[in-house]
């Protein structure tokens, strides 16, 4: 057992109160097993995403927050669509871990079917108002143009590359991108 695995309950006992060192003993357990999911997500393990689609919600937990980690270190805490990255120091960030076909339809947590997004890209993708093409461009739809919105800089992405993980094996699954121009994208 390693010395931090020993050490961690031996600090919660002494210097917490009984009120809190359960809620500290449960997190501790959420974050060493998010780290663990993060692996088997980086290891493209299927099987190990899959398990995690019931289950109470501190396993809810674990998947959520192992799946955010692992996308946001393959993007490197960057927007995929408009490239921004901002984060604070106490580590805070502006982008989310978004799944490209939704985990409700598809429990899949692999790399291939997520993207790092901004707040205002994930929602735009989510809406289908954004999305990603066959070579890798951002789109944008033309409903974003309607009379009483004001894009902004959303309109200067069209087209242009989108941020990709480093390795080639972690891009977006075209499979993956095209469910989402056909089912979402309009």
């Amino acid at each position: 057992m390693p010395t931090r695995e020993r050490l961690r309950p031996i600090l919660i006992q002494t210097y917490f109160s009984p009120q809190i060192q359960p809620l500290l003993e449960e997190q501790a357990f959420v974050n060493l097993s998010a780290f663990a999911y993060a692996m088997d997500v980086f290891g493209g393990i299927k099987e190990s995403t899959a398990s995690f689609a019931q289950g109470p919600p501190e396993i809810q937990r674990v998947r959520d927050q192992g799946f955010r980690r692992a996308i946001f270190n393959l993007y490197d805490h960057r927007c995929a669509l408009c490239g921004i990255r901002m984060r604070t120091p106490e580590g805070h960030t502006v982008v989310e871990a978004a799944h490209i076909v939704p985990w409700s339809e598809s429990h899949d947590d692999l790399p291939t079917n997520g993207l790092c997004l901004c707040r205002l890209c994930h929602w735009s993708f989510d809406e289908g108002l954004m999305s990603v093409g066959k070579t890798y461009e951002v789109l944008v739809s033309d409903r974003v143009r309607i009379n009483s919105n004001m894009p902004g800089h959303v309109l200067t992405l069209m087209d242009r590359p989108i941020f990709k993980p480093e390795k080639k094996r972690y891009w977006p699954d075209q499979a993956n991108l095209d469910r989402h121009r056909k089912t979402y994208f309009a």
